[in-house]
């Protein structure tokens, strides 16, 4: 019999990592999983090849992956940026802040530092939509609710301009409305806290996207609950994402809760 496929997890917080290694189970496939200290839930690490790491410690991490003839790595859920400075890292930790730091570098040249390291050490990554692929969001309006034909000429505007802005390096996050236009961009603080500093405009609606250079293997843009319950508390119209690359996660649950505060969400393309 031949052994066990085998899988590395990266695993952050939200429920995209256990839903991964439920499915990866089904189908006898062996998960091991690096568990970040204090970022990933320590349940994920019970009953399953696992360790434990600083996010510093680089070279451990990826020497364990090596250890247990782990050939495919995914890096799933939540992750915040570190603070660089305070960090505690193995040397190879190190070096990968030092091009950080000295070539002060944006989310998604960060990304390439990591996935080139990963690399090196004959270690693929690989996209957690690769293995559940109903996690993307599809084409088309996705609940009950739908935008009138002023909004979807606006969404068109901000997608393009969406666009641009994650060209910049800046977010993937903007939000419009048919009298103001453009109300808002993402910066550093992300997606939600874009949302709540645009609640003061009429019928907001939130367009989501991929930034044209962005490594959708490490990071895909994703919303959830919490997106929509900020949406309907801060009196949003609409959410817009990217299609195809864009993951949502609880989709049912996410669309239900869509139709109940009469937002429309839809998935686009450019």
């Amino acid at each position: 019999m031949l052994p066990p496929q085998k899988i590395g997890l990266i695993a952050g917080q939200g429920t995209l990592p256990e839903l991964l290694l439920s499915k990866w189970e089904e189908q006898g496939i062996m998960p091991v999983v690096i568990a970040l200290k204090d970022i990933t839930p320590l349940s994920l690490t019970m009953g399953r090849c696992a360790s434990v790491f600083s996010i510093g410690q680089a070279g451990h991490i990826l020497h364990f992956l090596k250890s247990q003839g782990v050939t495919r790595v995914v890096m799933a859920g939540g992750l915040k940026r570190p603070n660089f400075w305070t960090l505690r890292t193995d040397w190879d930790g190190f070096k990968i802040i030092l091009k950080v730091l000295f070539r002060r570098v944006g989310d998604d040249t960060l990304l390439k530092i990591i996935r080139d390291e990963i690399k090196k050490r004959d270690i693929d990554v690989v996209g957690a939509h690769e293995f559940i692929p109903d996690i993307l969001c599809p084409i088309g309006v996705l609940g009950t609710i739908h935008p009138d034909k002023e909004d979807l000429e606006i969404i068109k505007k901000g997608f393009m301009a969406a666009k641009q802005h994650g060209a910049n390096d800046k977010g993937q996050s903007i939000v419009v409305n048919k009298n103001n236009g453009i109300c808002g961009f993402e910066d550093a603080k992300g997606t939600n806290a874009l949302i709540r500093a645009c609640q003061k405009f009429s019928n907001p609606i939130l367009v989501k996207v991929s930034k044209p250079q962005q490594d959708l293997a490490l990071d895909m843009p994703t919303i959830g609950l919490p997106t929509v319950e900020n949406a309907r508390l801060s009196g949003f119209k609409g959410i817009v994402v990217e299609s195809c690359k864009t993951i949502i996660l609880d989709k049912n649950a996410v669309i239900e809760n869509c139709n109940k505060a009469g937002l429309f969400i839809m998935g686009m393309v450019e």
